[in-house]
């Protein structure tokens, strides 16, 4: 039963058409998701490394106040202090004449020769991005803004600063001042 009409096998403009909408439906979909999953782990690997940084900078900072041995003096903006230091020449620690200051928003780490001069031997970027900085001592009754009592040591160091946007308080002991 040949009508004269050939039945053609394929798809019509229609069909293709409407296919092609249907996969750049999906394809929008789908690039939207990935996209927004990039962005996201750009910023939480951001903030992992502000983190990182943040922790560095106050372990360090701990590490060593609570090292802290004689020749303590602070401000609000800075210390300095001779400590038993976490770095070791011959399997033997170092006792440094350490300062962390506070310099146009920036929290610095400055190693010093112990007989020396005070022109400092290193210098160390501990933290960038910071803002309204402050040390404060404990003098076994109540906090204080400087510490310039010859031969003792605060019972404590607070440090309280803003670092991207975050608020950071750390309260640290002073071992030896106890």
């Amino acid at each position: 039963m040949n009508d004269g009409r050939s039945r053609a096998s394929g798809f019509t403009l229609v069909e293709v058409l409407v296919a092609l909408g249907i996969l750049a439906i999906v394809m929008t979909v789908l690039y939207g998701t990935f996209s927004t999953s990039s962005v996201t782990a750009r910023v939480v690997e951001e903030r992992a490394e502000e983190l990182s940084s943040l922790t560095g900078a106050l372990d360090t900072l701990t590490r060593e106040v609570r090292g802290a041995l004689e020749q303590f003096s602070g401000t609000k903006s800075g210390m300095t202090f001779t400590a038993l230091t976490p770095f070791h020449q011959d399997d033997v620690p170092l006792v440094q004449k350490v300062s962390y200051e506070f310099d146009e928003e920036r929290l610095l780490r400055k190693t010093f020769q112990i007989d020396g001069d005070d022109k400092p031997v290193r210098t160390f970027l501990l933290l960038e991005e910071v803002t309204d900085p402050a040390f404060s001592f404990f003098n076994g009754q109540r906090w204080v803004d400087t510490w310039q009592t010859p031969g003792t040591l605060p019972a404590g160091v607070k440090v309280t600063f803003s670092y991207k946007r975050r608020e950071v308080e750390a309260v640290i002991p002073v071992w030896a001042g106890r």
